[in-house]
């Protein structure tokens, strides 16, 4: 054991238990191996070994050998299977769980199991991610149609009290003592990590870490090295957090640009009807105020395109085309982006006339559905099959021409979760994550890499180590909420200002570990939107102090002297990394602390509809500042008091913010 090491792991007595300076954090007893292939389920008792720094495991059954070794490392343990078919007979391998708490299992997060709260990871860029606690149900939108692109159909909310499904990771916190637990996966290039999750008054009934294979057949003689589990404890949730995502950064070969991209974006001023005169328009106006705006892309979105898959086909909104544009976009001094949905095909597109055995297929050999977009028409969009060998040259050539010919030295890779959506495929032995990564493969090969490309849309952990940035919330809006949001979405999911700013507090610490954040587009305008300026001034904090992309969205000549003044001071006061106080507190956190080219900016939000008078005591983010004094509130100028290292902000508008800024 490393001397420095802060926290410790043992077995006594049964109990898996994690210590932290000889103070027990974690005990839990009870853990099983979990494998379910062809339909059934067996489970293994793990009888585990010390030995050489590691414990090990090894157990069989019906011709499939698992075997477990654990790793101790500085900030965490490890846990690494490799799974053996050594039967006569391919099986169909379903789900892999390196542990499962069995049904007489107990685990101990510190005492008072009912002040416990669950960070539930969401499954891709735009589903809700937030805190649970065991009095909560954690429900999937009201409809297919809704569900498919917002959450894992394959595996969807338990729909039970205290009971979550989180994506790759959880992370669980005793509110009462602060200790908490971290279960998370490292890697996720052969199968998409699941921890299933169950809280009650009693304690955690149900505690399972596993990987989805899809039901993909595994053959005689396979050997498969599972991905790795990472096991953390602290008393500091924020820690942990940082530490379990910059391992699976290290892990992945996490791409972090060195700084965060500032750009224009066509979509949420013109959305589908932008026209290449739209673009020069607004590239004319940004080259005129680029002293105030100093933007370095101009991102060409939807809407350029003959069809959804035929990306090569410009429209007769752009009659120069496509190359034509990027050149005058150059010429301009910025570097030229363009949208592509890479893994989608509309029904009336030639890509699915011509090539109908490139596509994923469902239960009854039909093309799977992935996304009916009304913006797009009345026509269904299908899922390509990146395992297919025609389809992945076509993806090739595509991008090929985009970048290489074209010359868009950014892309923005949207509704990629397609390539994940349950199914048929070419390669039969591929899962759903090893699908996806194939295709995002052969993207950032045909890009080249210097080309920067956005994912959006996306299960998050397949895409680190090939994407630089990622899209870490839902669509923004010129509203604060809708009713679609706000019902059959859940008030969790869905298009709305407000969901975009709570997945960029709650998915802050991604960023520089995975890559670099994008939390969606400014929207500063005060003509064409519903954004009253409280919500506005709270979109632009909550972009500017969490440290990622910046991007502005509105027609730039339209923009009133004081909405520029407004982006001016957004850019002025974006941080680099920002840590969310309360991230394990409230449903949706409200106070962020963050470094920035002024000083320590630390900014509290009213999610509420009414006005709400906010204090903070800025001992809990290890800030003292000695005497009493008046600050200056950063948006207003008002005079904020800082008495007893407590800043009352006073009474804050509904939906709005208040930043101060410490010297």
């Amino acid at each position: 054991m490393a001397p420095d090491r802060a926290w410790e792991v043992g077995l006594e007595g049964g109990w898996l238990s994690l210590r932290a300076n000889g103070f027990p954090l974690v005990r839990i007893r009870g853990l099983r191996p979990e494998i379910e292939f062809a339909g059934r389920r067996k489970r293994w008792i793990p009888l585990l070994r010390a030995g050489a720094g590691c414990f090990e495991s090894e157990g069989t059954w019906g011709g499939l050998r698992l075997r477990l070794w654990a790793e101790e490392r500085r900030e965490a343990l490890v846990l690494h299977s490799e799974l053996r078919h050594a039967g006569a007979e391919p099986v169909r391998l379903d789900r892999v769980a390196p542990l499962a708490l069995d049904a007489g299992g107990e685990c101990r997060i510190g005492s008072g199991a009912g002040r416990w709260s669950a960070f539930r990871q969401g499954y891709q860029s735009w589903t809700g991610t937030r805190r649970f606690t065991h009095e909560q149900v954690d429900p999937d939108p009201i409809s297919p149609v809704l569900a498919t692109p917002l959450i894992d159909v394959r595996n969807r909310s338990p729909r039970r009290r205290g009971c979550f499904r989180s994506s790759g990771f959880v992370l669980v916190k005793n509110r009462c003592s602060g200790e908490a637990l971290l279960l998370g996966f490292l890697t996720c290039t052969q199968a998409l990590g699941i921890v299933e999750v169950e809280l009650s008054e009693r304690g955690a009934g149900l505690l399972r870490a596993e990987l989805d294979w899809d039901g993909v057949p595994l053959r005689p003689g396979a050997r498969l090295q599972l991905e790795p589990l990472w096991v953390g404890a602290s008393f500091d949730e924020h820690e942990l957090l940082d530490a379990y995502a910059r391992a699976v950064g290290a892990a992945m070969g996490a791409r972090v640009p060195a700084t965060p991209r500032v750009g224009w974006c066509s979509w949420y001023c013109l959305f589908t009807r932008v026209t290449e005169t739209d673009v020069l328009e607004n590239l004319d106006a940004l080259s005129r105020l680029r002293p105030q705006l100093p933007c370095d892309f101009v991102q060409v979105d939807d809407g350029y395109q003959q069809a959804v898959g035929d990306w090569l086909v410009p429209n007769e909104k752009f009659p120069h085309g496509m190359a034509w544009l990027a050149d005058r976009i150059r010429s301009a001094g910025f570097d030229p982006g363009i949208w592509i949905a890479p893994f989608l095909a509309s029904s009336g597109s030639r890509l699915v006339a011509e090539h109908p055995d490139w596509l994923v297929r469902n239960r009854w050999n039909r093309p799977r559905f992935a996304i009916w977009n009304p913006v797009w028409g009345w026509r269904r969009c299908y899922a390509l099959d990146t395992t297919h060998p025609g389809a992945l040259k076509w993806l090739a050539r595509v991008i090929r021409t985009l970048v290489h010919d074209w010359g868009y030295r950014m892309l923005k890779l949207d509704f990629l979760y397609a390539a994940a959506v349950p199914g048929k495929r070419r390669d039969s032995g591929a899962t759903r994550a090893a699908a996806l990564r194939r295709g995002l493969e052969v993207i950032r090969d045909a890009a080249g890499p210097d080309t920067f490309l956005l994912g959006c849309g996306c299960p998050l952990a397949p895409a680190v180590g090939l994407v630089d940035a990622m899209r870490i919330g839902p669509d923004v809006a010129p509203f604060w909420r809708s009713w679609l949001s706000r019902w059959p979405q859940r008030g969790l999911h869905g298009t709305s200002a407000e969901h975009a700013i709570r997945n960029s507090l709650t998915r802050a610490f991604l960023h520089r570990r995975w890559w670099l954040n994008d939390p969606d587009c400014l929207l500063a305008r005060d003509r064409g939107t519903r954004l009253t300026l409280a919500e506005v001034q709270a979109l632009a904090t909550a972009i500017a102090l969490t440290g990622g992309m910046a991007v502005l969205s509105d027609r730039v000549a339209e923009l009133s002297p004081e909405r520029l003044s407004l982006v001016r001071r957004a850019l002025d006061l974006r941080a680099d990394q920002a840590r969310v106080v309360d991230l394990l507190e409230a449903d949706t956190p409200e106070w962020i602390v963050a470094r920035s080219g002024q000083g320590v900016a630390v900014a509290v939000f009213n999610f509420a509809d009414a006005p709400q008078r906010k204090q903070v005591d800025l001992s809990r983010c290890d800030l003292h500042l000695g005497p009493d004094r008046e600050l200056g509130e950063f948006w207003t100028g008002e005079r904020v008091p800082l008495v007893g290292g407590r800043v009352d902000f006073g009474v804050l508008p509904p939906h709005g913010c208040k930043v101060v800024v410490l010297a």
